[in-house]
């Protein structure tokens, strides 16, 4: 064999890449459609009403963000044990997960509307203490409490469209409700002079609009969910489902803490003009989210899958390919907003320079970066104690204290921002360390149980899609079984079965350049082989056998005790257990 044809089958990131890059663009959209609503409320109150309103806006976000915990909480709870359970071939669980998904949902929004309304006056009071403005805090989370349904519901269909590999349909999802919102504040507040009520009514009918949207795409013709409703059936199943759902409810809880004590802290040694800059600040660092945030979930779903089938090749490889991809748009992103500092203080109505809290926050969004990618795995990978702590210590624990330390000590109040991400990181690499002395048979920085890859019971290769590499592989596969201890005639049988099947794959998908990403596997005693491939949608023992061109197929299917395939995340997935 010769050097060329080696390197061609080892794991690479060919196919992966694609499809993270098919997921990347509308997820960092989507992300930055959502916080066009904070940003163009922001800045159309600052012009039309001043600081007042500007201030009253922000004070009001915890609310809001009180809506996105419950949904975080809930569906993305759901959603990533569903990406665990497309790993595992269970399909009738997946579907189950989303209609939890919807139950929980509708619970939540009638209490929150329910609650919201019972203390909406000293949940108004307790958020603003200048009775000059908190007749507007109060207009605002009124119809913010009134949206809990759209507000929290909108999660679905933003999660599990990933799942069925409909990232544009998020995309559009998301533009609705961020145009949807400019063009209804432009009429509310301009038009119709509502003030602030009209702002937070132009939110709540635009994420209205833009769940329904979500929804039809979610559960229309062809979709593998459907609308129904049902309860966890268990305290495993409420368990497994509360854990996968923590990190993002307590991102979205400690964002809201953090809030308050940063508006608490700026209020008390700035004044209401300090706290309307850092309503500029905390608006464009909800922008830079497209890229933090943007990042993570577009693997999310990717990543499920490969956890669920211990797939740790592609999970490492997946997970280096982020990084690579978000650093670039963190590069991007700070020069824009350094180089565009006075234009984002003129948009605001603000007088005082945002160049040094620009520069700050583009310094911490690398650090940023790395520990929303680690948090987001942690997740997914059920090291939900490691994802928990960094969202704590990045979040809430080192920017509050920073914050009143540096104003303390006379520094620059807006080193809080570097300096909370770049502690988290510290910290991380000692803990990795100490885990690493404690547990060795686990990778240091992921945790990773390698058991099978250290005892030789699985390979994971790349294919491209010719003849050349589809004979290799196969050959790869044969020499995998007789390691293994396959009897000849089975290992001969796969081999020449495995070869026409991804044959078969690049007749179906003639004109389209094709990539195979293989796995076999040998665990109790059972050997299994997954095939992943990019274009149309086929599974080839939904055809006909009968014909010569499936006799690998029909060979695949006498030895096989089982065969499953599946299109999920915009690719195919074909099992098989021998």
């Amino acid at each position: 064999m010769t050097e060329e044809k080696t390197t061609d089958l080892v794991q690479n990131e060919r196919f992966l890449k694609k499809s993270f890059r098919q997921a990347l663009i509308p997820c960092m959209l989507s992300i930055l459609s959502g916080d066009i609503n904070i940003l163009v409320d922001g800045v159309l109150v600052g012009q039309r009403l001043g600081d007042g309103g500007l201030a009253a806006i922000n004070l009001s976000v915890p609310v809001y963000q009180v809506l996105c915990i419950l949904g975080s909480f809930l569906v993305s709870g759901t959603a990533i044990c569903a990406s665990r359970e497309i790993g595992r071939e269970n399909v009738e669980r997946t579907r189950a997960l989303c209609k939890q998904a919807q139950m929980l949902c509708l619970i939540a929004s009638v209490a929150a509307t329910v609650l919201g309304f019972i203390f909406l006056q000293p949940l108004a009071s307790f958020l603003c203490s200048d009775e000059s403005i908190r007749p507007m805090v109060r207009d605002y989370i009124a119809v913010t409490i009134a949206g809990s349904l759209p507000n929290i519901l909108l999660y679905i269909p933003f999660w599990f469209l990933r799942l069925e590999g409909k990232n544009r349909s998020i995309t559009v999802m998301m533009v609705i409700m961020g145009g949807g919102n400019i063009i209804l504040d432009l009429w509310f507040l301009y038009g119709l002079d509502w003030g602030v009520f009209g702002a937070s009514l132009a939110s709540v009918l635009s994420t209205a609009a833009a769940c329904v949207f979500g929804l039809i795409r979610l559960f229309g013709t062809g979709s593998s969910f459907v609308l129904g409703i049902s309860v966890p059936r268990s305290r495993k199943e409420w368990g497994e489902i509360s854990a996968a759902g923590s990190p993002s409810a307590l991102n979205n809880l400690f964002q809201t803490f953090r809030l308050l004590i940063v508006n608490s802290v700026f209020l008390q040694y700035g004044g209401a003009s300090m706290v309307a800059a850092f309503t500029a600040v905390n608006g464009i660092l909800a922008f830079s989210e497209c890229v933090t945030g943007g990042v993570p979930q577009a693997a999310s779903a990717m990543l499920g899958s490969y956890v669920g089938d211990r797939d740790n090749e592609s999970a490492s490889l997946l997970m280096k390919r982020q990084w690579r991809s978000g650093v670039l748009g963190c590069a991007i992103f700070s020069a824009i907003v350094i180089l565009g500092s006075g234009w984002i203080s003129a948009a605001y109505g603000l007088s005082a320079s945002l160049l040094f809290p620009m520069i700050c926050l583009s310094l911490s969004l690398f650090p940023c970066l790395l520990n929303s990618i680690l948090s987001s795995f942690y997740n997914i990978s059920g090291n939900d104690l490691w994802a928990n702590a960094i969202i704590f210590c990045r979040v809430l624990l080192f920017p509050a204290a920073a914050l009143p330390m540096l104003f303390w000590l006379g520094g620059s109040p807006w080193l809080f921002l570097p300096l909370g991400e770049m502690l988290t990181v510290i910290v991380w690499l000692i803990a990795v360390m100490i885990a690493a002395s404690v547990r060795p048979g686990y990778t240091r920085f992921l945790r990773l149980d390698r058991s099978l890859e250290q005892e030789g019971r699985v390979i994971n290769f790349s294919v491209s899609g010719n003849t050349e590499t589809v004979c290799e592989a196969s050959e790869k596969i044969t020499d995998f079984c007789t390691e293994n201890g396959l009897k000849p005639d089975q290992t001969m049988g796969i081999s020449l079965a495995m070869e026409e099947i991804m044959t078969l794959i690049l007749d179906e998908n003639s004109g389209t350049k094709i990539f195979f990403d293989l796995r076999a596997f040998f665990l109790r005693g059972a050997t299994g082989i997954r095939i992943r491939y990019n274009g149309a949608a086929y599974n080839p023992f939904q055809k006909n056998l009968d014909e010569d061109k499936y006799l690998g197929a029909r060979i695949i299917r006498k030895l096989a005790r089982k065969i499953s395939y599946q299109s999920a995340f915009g690719m195919n997935t074909l099992q098989i257990f021998v």
